[in-house]
């Protein structure tokens, strides 16, 4: 069997586990791809990395369970943290195999763990200030600040003045005068 024999077996397998096994588009697939930093297509790599990619889409166990049933407590605190962050499974997935090359949050260790809930925790404090400063924004639409200028009183009497010499100037341009600029 030649190496391009190989090579397209592998790419064949490849995209059978793809569909058989994770239901994946080719548009999600190309991108886990990228992620990988293998490129957008198969056909540019060679037997080795055919091999290592396969190798890590055979790894990962899919058990028909939703993921938070797979979790550990931990794990559990994690799965919380990303619904709250906006993540779907496919994009914390796609972040653990390319960033630890781990299908899974029970194959992390301790410090890979560690760092995926802080890096939650960021995500859902900036997403809970964004929420709390546009509630403030509607907040302020519904209910604008009152004045508290300490000159009110000279405030109001400008306001009188300012209308009562429109009044004047209304009640001259009626009569048929040139309105006088006070």
């Amino acid at each position: 069997m030649t190496k391009e024999q190989r090579e397209r077996y592998l790419r064949q397998d490849i995209h059978a586990l793809r569909v058989t096994k994770f239901k994946w588009t080719v548009d999600q697939f190309k991108a886990l791809l990228k992620e990988l930093d293998f490129g957008e297509s198969l056909t540019a790599l060679d037997e080795m990395i055919l091999t290592e990619l396969k190798l890590i889409l055979m790894r990962v166990r899919i058990t028909g369970k939703p993921d938070e049933y797979t979790y550990d407590q931990q794990g559990m605190y994690m799965h919380s943290l990303m619904k709250r962050a906006g993540w779907d499974e496919y994009s914390l997935r796609t972040f653990l195999i390319t960033h630890y090359h781990k299908s899974h949050w029970n194959l992390l260790d301790a410090n890979q763990r560690k760092a995926v809930i802080a890096m939650f925790q960021k995500y859902v404090a900036k997403r809970s200030q964004a929420a709390a400063e546009q509630d403030a924004l509607q907040d302020y639409d519904q209910n604008p600040i009152p004045d508290l200028n300490p000159n009110k009183e000279h405030n109001l009497e400008n306001k009188k003045k300012t209308k009562s010499n429109k009044a004047k100037i209304n009640q001259e341009v009626s009569n048929g005068n040139e309105p006088r600029e006070k």
